[in-house]
């Protein structure tokens, strides 16, 4: 063998394995980046539903107290649902988070209060949901944007 064919063949071995490197890493790639892109989509997901529950139980709780449903078949009807929105919720949040465990806290409360009697306390509570939520919403929606600039999943 002469010397230009052992070049040769050291030159074809090493493009074989720049390749199945190349291969390698782009493998690994794909699937991280096809996880982080699973797991913000999910992420948005959740935070579109839990707008919508919040915002279907603080209404809910609202007009309980303002509507003249005391008694009438609605007013159960109403109060089931509270309960189920309520129970969803606590499930949608994260038990070690600061702003998750003040919602929680929060959404307790509210059950408790919707005797057209406690509708000044009820109000101050609801709007403290409110805006607990959107606090809470607005850090998810930080990660979410973390997470499809940079790919990391620890925000």
């Amino acid at each position: 063998m002469e010397h230009k064919d052992i070049v040769y063949a050291l030159s074809i071995l090493l493009t074989v394995a720049l390749g199945i490197w190349n291969l390698i890493v782009n493998l690994g790639n794909t699937r991280r980046s096809n996880f982080i892109n699973t797991v913000t989509s999910q992420r948005v997901k959740w935070i579109e539903q839990l707008r919508q529950d919040i915002s279907a139980f603080t209404g809910l709780a609202h007009t309980l107290t303002t509507a003249n449903v005391a008694g009438k078949p609605e007013e159960l009807e109403m109060l089931r649902e509270i309960d189920r929105l309520q129970r969803v919720i606590r499930l949608r949040l994260n038990p070690s988070g600061k702003q998750d465990q003040r919602m929680e806290q929060l959404i307790q409360q509210i059950p408790r209060m919707t005797d057209p009697s406690n509708r000044q306390q009820l109000t101050a509570v609801l709007e403290e949901v409110i805006v607990t939520g959107r606090r809470l919403l607005k850090d998810e929606w930080d990660k979410v944007k973390l997470e499809a600039e940079y790919g990391n999943l620890n925000g």
